[in-house]
């Protein structure tokens, strides 16, 4: 048990480092484990994180309220999604309508 902790703690360390220097970089940087990976969320979250709470911050600093900022992202993410599989699903359509006589 005392190992798999040390093993999270040394791997948020890595992450948090590698987003410290990427962040200086003005980069997010990119997947270091295959796609089907237990921690692939968390890494992304990690490689994110930065920024976000940056944004966060200069929103607040603008004047927004923090639980405004917040609600317009999850809102922003939310349509974002929509799109992408609104998107996706055109993509099929018209892939069939090619293949049609």
């Amino acid at each position: 048990m005392a190992l798999k902790v040390i093993h999270h703690a040394l791997r948020c360390i890595d992450a948090l480092l590698r987003a410290a220097q990427v962040h200086e970089m003005d980069e997010i940087y990119p997947p270091d484990v295959p796609n089907d990976d237990p921690d692939r969320f968390i890494r992304c979250q990690d490689a994110l994180h930065l920024d976000f709470a940056a944004l966060v911050d200069r929103a607040v600093a603008a004047g927004w309220r923090a639980d405004e900022v917040l609600t317009t992202i999850i809102e922003l993410a939310d349509n974002h999604a929509l799109r992408l599989a609104a998107n996706a699903d055109l993509e099929v359509a018209l892939s069939f309508l090619k293949k049609c006589p």
